[in-house]
């Protein structure tokens, strides 16, 4: 019993040590970029549980995954950085596929899918940072909220051949707005515009926003 008393406090001390070193190996900026990454996540998470929810059909087009969770878990799970298209061209090929008038499968898998890429590719594929880490790029992020307005104006106004909206978002039920979507994809630009404001005020950089026409057009590719 003496043996256990003595050794659950070393345990202790070392947990604290670890914590501190952990802590100081960490800069401000390092904290705050691993809220935004993660808050970024938490908001396309919840962005695909909602696009499913108002879009049932598409989960039932789905030849791979069998429900929602899988999809979730596939579109999150950690990649290996060797192997990932450096340009960022296939995230942005994920997206154009999901409003392809061709494709008949999953939209929503491969549209947020290709969304969630480009945002992990503004955080350099990374959850957590450090000091010694290599810093953000503060134009990537700031293209990705581009890229989210486009993909916004792309879900409101792209149709399927019986001119229908493909994928549905904010609706009208029952006399009451829904705006809910509206509200989340807010979040998230607002949350890579946030970033990539503090990252440039840290190196002294200017970013620029992409011209308006290019947002109801085009992906802004968001390489590694």
């Amino acid at each position: 019993m003496r043996k256990i008393i003595l050794i659950l406090p070393i345990l202790l001390l070392a947990s604290c040590q670890n914590n501190i070193l952990t802590n100081i190996a960490k800069t401000d900026i390092d904290i705050v970029t691993e809220i935004h990454a993660r808050n970024a996540k938490e908001y396309i998470e919840e962005l695909v549980i909602k696009l499913y929810k108002i879009n049932p059909v598409y989960i039932q087009n789905n030849k791979e995954f069998n429900n929602v969770s899988e999809v979730i878990i596939d579109i999150f799970k950690d990649v290996n950085k060797n192997k990932i298209d450096k340009t960022g061209k296939e995230n942005i090929d994920f997206i154009l596929k999901g409003f392809s008038d061709e494709f008949d499968g999953d939209r929503i898998y491969y549209i947020t899918k290709g969304l969630f890429g480009m945002i992990n590719a503004s955080y350099n594929y990374k959850k957590k940072f450090y000091i010694t880490d290599k810093i953000l790029n503060s134009q990537k992020l700031m293209n990705t909220s581009t890229n989210i307005k486009t993909l916004v104006w792309r879900l409101s106004n792209t149709k399927g051949k019986n001119n229908v909206i493909l994928i549905k978002t904010n609706n009208i039920a029952n006399n009451n707005i829904n705006l809910s979507f509206e509200r989340l994809f807010g979040k998230l630009i607002n949350n890579q515009e946030n970033m990539a404001m503090i990252i440039s005020s840290q190196e002294g950089r200017i970013i620029h926003e992409a011209a308006k026409g290019i947002v109801s057009s085009i992906f802004l590719p968001i390489g590694f």
